[in-house]
């Protein structure tokens, strides 16, 4: 697959721009959020400190919106060696390492914390080390959003709402199983900037975010209904080309390390933050907020979605599980 490397880099502050006309090492930050979303902001500051911090040795240069491709993409042309780093999925990294998966299974986590407790874990630092394998070095996580389910027209409280409905999602397994297993929905992959046409048009019935991705590309301009599911706590990777990170000096690695860590953490904090802030504004937009949902009806359904993971390494479920409930 290719990619183009043609789209301009976003001017990121003053201090990058008094960076030297030619940095020893250059990497593109590309991620599928807009210019205003907090990632894009926290990737902002992470440039910013980069740059003023190795005296303009190490500069980072940012993509938003999609401009060099999908996740999976820039996933693949950084296993390739590309210069690049990214906000990309845990879908993307499953490619390289099945288990990873566990990350995002429906219903796993009661609160933030208990995700920490899994990604700090030894389970995730060997899915680390063999994604790396393939020259993808994960940098670190961050907290998107809890998703839920919206809808065109169609009020859901219950599985037996969502059956048969054309729900978009991500070209990832864990995705389209929980659709076709938790919701009885017909899974619908398709790029994320396709979804605001495919909403107006009828293409299909629903997708599921959370609320600041639905804000961010306006999705309630064609939705009417926001059912609080809370089905996902979405963790997001931050990596970058682990042979380009290699060759920074110790004291550069440090320092893009560290900054990594406290760009996770900001959109993390931003993202923990919006969600009730996000429920008031999809409502004052319009949408129609079901908070009412019989979650338990949807989480029992949710066991049956390991059964798709042959691949899984045995007993990955209640490995994970005892980690996250911190026993």
């Amino acid at each position: 697959m290719k990619l183009l490397f043609t789209a301009s880099a976003v001017a990121i502050s003053a201090a990058f721009m008094a960076a030297p006309a030619q940095a020893q090492s250059v990497v593109r930050f590309a991620h599928m959020n807009s210019p205003e979303h907090f990632v894009h902001v926290a990737a902002q500051e992470m440039a910013e400190a980069v740059v003023e911090r190795t005296d303009g040795d190490v500069t980072i240069e940012l993509f938003p919106s999609g401009q060099l491709g999908e996740n999976g993409a820039v996933t693949e042309q950084m296993s390739f060696g590309a210069d690049l780093m990214g906000q990309v999925g845990i879908g993307m990294l499953a490619d390289y390492a099945p288990d990873y998966s566990i990350v995002l299974y429906p219903f796993m986590y009661s609160d933030f914390e208990g995700a920490k407790r899994l990604l700090g874990s030894d389970l995730i630092k060997e899915l680390e080390a063999k994604v790396a394998e393939n020259n993808i070095k994960v940098m670190c996580y961050a907290h998107f959003g809890v998703r839920d389910l919206y809808t065109r027209d169609v009020e859901v409280r219950s599985p037996a709402d969502s059956e048969g409905l054309s729900i978009r999602v991500q070209p990832v397994t864990i995705y389209t199983e929980m659709v076709r297993v938790v919701f009885g929905g017909a899974a619908t992959p398709m790029p994320w900037p396709d979804v605001y046409s495919a909403l107006a048009q009828g293409v299909i019935d629903a997708a599921e975010a959370p609320p600041s991705a639905i804000i961010d590309q306006k999705h309630y301009e064609n939705a009417k209904f926001l059912i609080q599911t809370n089905h996902m706590m979405d963790i997001v990777p931050i990596t970058v080309s682990a042979s380009w990170f290699n060759n920074l000096s110790e004291g550069n690695q440090a320092i893009f390390q560290e900054e990594a860590s406290a760009a996770c953490d900001r959109m993390s904090e931003a993202s923990i933050a919006s969600y009730e802030r996000g429920i008031e504004q999809l409502a004052a937009e319009g949408m129609v907020i079901i908070s009412d949902v019989d979650r338990a009806a949807f989480a029992d359904r949710a066991a049956g979605i390991a059964e798709a993971f042959p691949e899984w390494s045995e007993g990955l479920y209640e490995r994970a599980k005892a980690v996250v409930d911190g026993e």
